[in-house]
């Protein structure tokens, strides 16, 4: 059992200024939906973060229950050099995705905190996850269900991989570490100083951060249902080769879906995404609303696209209010006045 409770809750995420807009939007979605009868702290890690947007971010902040503090990392990060790309050497992630390995030593005064990425959106009844005991675990999170599967193909490299390499033969333990209830005081006690950070400088992990923490915590991980970190399902391949009461277990937690994650297909980015009508609820709410609709606007420009079509037809379908419907029709206005004016 954990040995003392705190006082208030502790949210952690990390971010670079390009995140900023998508991180206002699940700041957005935690105000919406927690209650005033518990407070919320919420630990932003950064290395580049402009004042503008420090301060924008905090201005959005509307209840005496849910503070935010920024906590530059820079200094315990110098010298370190992480490897952020992915396949054919092309940039995977940026290197704001391995602060969270420092969270435990950062944060002293928390016993526990949730980690979460910066494109997920919380739903009413997120914040049960707090009551979630985690006893000796070292932290608890949901099975990476939609890379897991490919572990099961006969001759698979990542199941060669995750054996040889993370030590992990039951595929199924492996988890997404994109939403996670950190136990900050055990990883105190078992993990030495920049352990973390040694492991993950080491060599090319294939998931980077994600594979250090299966890899450092394996045995040691509570499993949750995927309504705590719902991601959706890549492609047809991945959706035929689940197992039928993993299938069942997918449809359950939609229905009852906590924590949505976008880390497949992104909504500022295309149109038909699950869960899409979520984000754009919150992002309407957003300082960083225009920015996000006009990056939005641009990628279906780009891509050739009607804008009735991306928009009204696929995302929004009349769920949202008419100041909404105001504010696309004048961004869609200036979009196609520059584009004309540019003939």
């Amino acid at each position: 059992m954990e040995s003392a409770v705190q006082k208030h809750q502790c949210i952690i995420t990390a971010i670079n200024e390009k995140y900023v807009p998508f991180f206002s939007v699940l700041l957005k979605s935690i105000i919406e939906n927690t209650e005033n009868t518990e407070k919320y702290e919420i630990v932003v890690f950064y290395s580049q973060l402009s004042e503008e947007s420090q301060t924008i971010l905090n201005g959005m902040i509307c209840k005496e229950n849910i503070w935010i503090r920024f906590f530059d990392v820079s200094r315990w990060i110098r010298g370190w050099t992480f490897f952020v790309n992915g396949e054919n050497q092309r940039q995977y992630l940026s290197q704001e995705a391995y602060f969270r390995l420092l969270a435990h030593e950062l944060l002293p005064e928390y016993q526990r905190a949730l980690y979460l990425d910066s494109d997920m959106v919380v739903q009413p009844g997120w914040t049960d996850i707090f009551q979630i005991e985690l006893e000796s675990y070292l932290l608890a999170a949901v099975p990476d269900i939609w890379d897991n599967w490919k572990c099961n193909l006969p001759g698979s490299h990542l199941a060669e991989y995750r054996r040889k390499e993370l030590g992990i033969n039951n595929f199924a333990e492996y988890f997404n570490s994109g939403m996670m209830l950190l136990n900050l005081e055990k990883m105190r006690a078992i993990f030495k100083c920049r352990e973390l950070l040694e492991v993950a400088v080491s060599k090319s992990w294939k998931k980077h951060d994600q594979d250090v923490l299966n890899y450092m915590c394996k045995g040691q991980v509570l499993l949750l249902d995927y309504r705590w970190n719902l991601i959706e399902c890549p492609n047809k391949a991945a959706a035929d080769a689940i197992s039928q009461e993993e299938r069942w277990q997918m449809q359950n937690s939609e229905k009852e879906k906590k924590i949505i994650h976008f880390a497949s297909r992104k909504p500022w980015k295309v149109r038909g995404v699950q869960n899409e009508d979520a984000f754009w609820k919150y992002a309407v709410g957003s300082s960083f609303f225009d920015l996000i609709f006009s990056l939005f606007i641009e990628e279906q420009l780009q891509q050739g696209k009607y804008f009735e079509q991306t928009v009204y037809k696929s995302i929004y379908s009349g769920r949202v209010g008419i100041k909404f419907i105001i504010k696309c029709i004048k961004k869609w206005l200036d979009k196609l006045i520059l584009k004309h004016g540019e003939r």
